[in-house]
């Protein structure tokens, strides 16, 4: 009975001694995947990087944001932050344009909420089925959720929009629990820390003109994207299919047709009197 009771903790124990010896060796031996986006040394030098955002989109001219120390203190110190603010020439319309790309550590990718409280701003309604129709010479539909905000600014409360997405080497996405499903899976089948980044655009509008300025910043982006960001093979397969699909359509119609014309002529001759006979 005693040898019995022993079985149970003995097996117990040897579990967590294997679980520990291959969590050090996972530890050990995991790397970091490619970034989604690309990046450059950052102008500062000393190795840093920033992500390649565009000086400017359409007609929009940009400057690059500095990076709070608060951000930099919040997020582990491998994290690499870019902003850009872009103003429209015509009407100083404003976009900021926003990129964490994270290191070696998961955590400097976050949920949009940490961001926006930090800024001050309310959520008030989450869209996460939308797209970005980016543009360039090869396009594509960019899935990404657009939350509805307010800001409070001197008193005066603006509505605006807040649109982001997650990407990685070949992977894009809008949703936080896809983008860790695939971040696990690619960890333990290819020991690959996959090295995502959460890219996010900001705007506020004038009360009444809240639809005009979403479409604004769904063109912006549709033009900025591609200077940035390369198009993800996960996408590039979903658009692939969907030609596939059209042509295959056009092709099964046409074979209906010809059926149809078989069917007719042979079951319903052309009379001579009939117009065309």
């Amino acid at each position: 009975m005693k040898i019995k009771e022993w079985k149970v903790p003995a097996a117990g124990l040897a579990l967590m001694a294997a679980a520990a010896v291959f969590l050090s060796w996972w530890s050990a031996n995991q790397r970091l995947g490619k970034p989604g986006i690309r990046v450059v040394s950052a102008r500062g030098g000393e190795g840093a990087l920033e992500i390649a955002f565009p000086d400017s989109v359409l007609d929009y001219e940009g400057k690059t944001l500095p990076v709070s120390e608060v951000e930099k203190n919040v997020l582990p110190p491998d994290t690499t932050i870019s902003k850009h603010l872009y103003t429209a020439a015509t009407d100083q319309f404003g976009v900021m344009l926003m990129g964490v790309l994270m290191g070696t550590d998961r955590t400097s990718i976050h949920q949009p909420e940490f961001c926006l409280r930090g800024m001050g701003c309310k959520i008030v309604k989450s869209e996460l089925d939308d797209v970005v129709k980016v543009k360039g010479t090869k396009p594509y539909d960019l899935p990404v959720a657009v939350l509805r905000i307010e800001k409070e600014i001197e008193g005066r409360v603006y509505p605006g929009f807040y649109v982001y997405w997650f990407v990685a080497d070949g992977l894009a996405t809008a949703r936080h629990w896809e983008r860790m499903w695939w971040m696990a899976k690619g960890l333990f089948a290819t020991g690959e820390l996959q090295r995502w980044a959460y890219v996010s655009c900001m705007a506020l509008s004038r009360p009444g003109s809240e639809e005009i300025s979403l479409n604004r910043v769904k063109e912006f982006l549709a033009h900025a994207v591609p200077e940035f960001q390369p198009r993800p093979k996960s996408l590039a397969g979903k658009e692939e299919g969907r030609r596939a699909g059209r042509r295959g359509g056009r092709v099964k119609a046409v074979l209906c047709y010809l059926r149809l014309r078989v069917f007719v002529g042979v079951h319903f001759p052309v009379s001579p009197l009939m117009p065309g006979g």
